[in-house]
């Protein structure tokens, strides 16, 4: 019976023994188990830290990017008010110009009604001293005192047509398909004994003027003819020159630029009667 009590016994304080052990080798990963745990929140709360700094990092720039915003905002509403402004005054000024340019059309077709009748007036003239023979000689005119001056000095009109412009070969010049034309161009020409030629040009189609001067050299002068270049320029680098011929027994007078083709000049002898021919 004894024998029995303590074989139980020994049973108990073995089982005992194997129990402590176990729970003795539990504890230590149990342990690495909550540091590591423990070390894993601490790293995650250090990242939501930082996280929580850049947003409020990020906030501070939106509420800086806010005010920004609103600055730009008020700079652009006064840009707009500044725009509506200037509208208003460009539309006044687009109406200021639409009655000039009315006004300036009226006066326009006022000047083209009144060259046309001086044109007229002129060729009636001209034809009229042909045909009475006021000149007795076709080589010379005579000025307001009376002596007697070369065919050529004085001034002289002709309107050049609208023409196609020409290259240096003589074929028409074609930008886009579309052939390059000039407007019909009236001309005056005033020759001075000083060898010296102005040359006012007009535009029919805008009655845009442009002044002209330069001089000229009579290249012949015989029984039949004279043959004169002139040269002129509006101030610029661009220097026209033009052959003019003076028939001595018609005094028919055609004047050519280069490429383009020939017109016809008429004397001017309302200039010749009341003695305007001037030199500079």
């Amino acid at each position: 019976m004894k024998t029995d009590i303590y074989s139980l016994l020994l049973c108990l304080l073995f089982f005992v023994a194997i129990g402590t052990t176990v729970y003795a080798q539990e504890m230590p990963s149990k342990k690495k188990d909550l540091e590591a745990a423990y070390m894993t929140h601490a790293a995650e709360i250090s990242s939501l830290k930082e996280k929580n700094s850049e947003l409020e990092t990020n906030v501070s720039k939106l509420e800086a990017d806010v005010r920004k915003l609103g600055y730009e905002k008020e700079g652009l509403i006064e840009d707009l008010n500044a725009l509506d402004n200037q509208l208003m005054e460009l539309k006044k000024s687009e109406a200021s110009l639409k009655a000039d340019l009315t006004e300036t059309q009226n006066e326009l077709e006022i000047n083209k009604g009144i060259n046309m009748q001086l044109k007229s007036m002129l060729s009636t003239l001209t034809a009229a001293q042909q045909t009475t023979g006021e000149h007795n000689s076709s080589q010379v005119t005579l000025v307001s005192n009376g002596t007697e001056s070369p065919y050529y000095l004085g001034s002289f009109i002709g309107t050049a047509p609208e023409s196609v412009i020409k290259d240096e070969n003589g074929k028409d010049m074609v930008i886009s398909g579309q052939k390059i034309k000039t407007p019909p161009i009236a001309h005056t020409f005033t020759f001075t004994p000083d060898q010296k030629v102005r040359l006012e040009q007009v535009n029919e189609n805008d009655q845009s003027v442009k002044q002209l001067s330069g001089t000229y050299q009579i290249t012949k002068d015989d029984a039949q003819s004279y043959e004169i270049i002139c040269s002129v320029n509006d101030g610029s680098d661009i220097t026209l020159t033009y052959a003019i011929t003076i028939d001595k027994a018609s005094q028919k007078t055609m004047c050519s630029l280069t490429n383009q083709p020939p017109f016809e000049l008429l004397k001017n002898i309302l200039m010749d009667n009341i003695g305007q021919v001037k030199t500079e």
